[in-house]
């Protein structure tokens, strides 16, 4: 919580960040709105007018390019209240600026660091300028779902059940530790791990089986349970490329963030499948 202090404790303004966020979109160059509580202590005039601004940076993320742009308040001065009061306060952002906060947040929180400045526009008894600054921690599916809301890109989370079965509670747990892999870089152990959840798949489906009797067929006669086991199979064998270094082949697999993401949304929906099968 950002904490403004007026006088020798005459009274404090207090700044409590929201999690929301919204988008309006525009050509290139988007408004990025951020919401915050705020509270007056002390011996303060009510309805006294306050200009609010400051600037948005990143927060603890591993770039040099921290900036990220002029923060105002779009309705002008705020007045103190005896009551915690809501304030917008917005900014712009480009594509390009969005891509790049999510290749660096990585599918974690979204952290940024809010650099704000108070001037009391009638308070004349000491220096009318305070500053401080307000960490907003914004949770991954909130950040995603208001890019999608942007059409600045599509976000699925897979949901796996709980479950009682031994080997799909290992699979489980292999994608909650890809996606942590993901978020640390570790892209190829992401893949690695991705395989391993594809185990109960192949097990419960009988996916070795179904797609040996699947590729003596040409394609468009496959039935749908040996389309999907094609489809675990094919994955599968991909997949394979990140725990094995075969002379010639995949020795020379190479795996990006994008793979490492496809890998694991893959394992994860042909996991989640699994809720329907005895």
């Amino acid at each position: 919580m950002a904490n403004f202090q007026y006088g020798f404790n005459d009274f404090n303004v207090d700044f409590r960040a929201q999690q929301n966020v919204t988008f309006t979109q525009g050509w290139d160059v988007h408004r990025l709105a951020l919401t915050f509580e705020v509270t007056a202590r002390g011996d303060y005039a009510v309805d006294a007018p306050f200009l609010v601004s400051g600037s948005l940076w990143t927060y603890e993320m591993p770039s040099p390019a921290s900036w990220i742009g002029v923060l105002h308040a779009p309705s002008g001065p705020v007045g103190l209240k005896a009551f915690m009061q809501t304030l917008t306060l917005e900014t712009t952002v480009t594509d390009q600026q969005l891509r790049g906060l999510e290749k660096l947040r990585a599918g974690a929180d979204l952290s940024l660091r809010a650099q704000l400045t108070l001037t009391a526009l009638e308070y004349a008894k000491h220096w009318p300028v305070a500053q401080d600054q307000e960490v907003i921690r914004i949770p991954h599916a909130t950040w995603s779902n208001a890019l999608v809301q942007l059409d600045a890109g599509a976000f699925v989370d897979v949901l796996i059940p709980v479950t009682t079965v031994e080997a799909r509670a290992t699979g489980a747990r292999r994608i909650r530790e890809a996606k942590t892999a993901i978020r640390d870089g570790r892209y190829e152990h992401a893949v690695a791990l991705a395989r391993a959840a594809l185990d109960p798949v192949r097990e419960a489906c009988n996916t070795r089986k179904v797609h040996d009797q699947a590729a003596q067929k040409k394609a468009g006669e496959r039935d749908q349970e040996q389309r999907w086991a094609m489809l675990t199979q094919s994955a599968y064998a991909l997949f394979s490329g990140a725990p094995h270094d075969d002379s010639g082949t995949t020795e020379n697999f190479t795996w990006t963030r994008a793979d490492a993401i496809a890998a694991v949304a893959t394992a994860a929906g042909l996991l989640a499948r699994l809720e329907d099968l005895p």
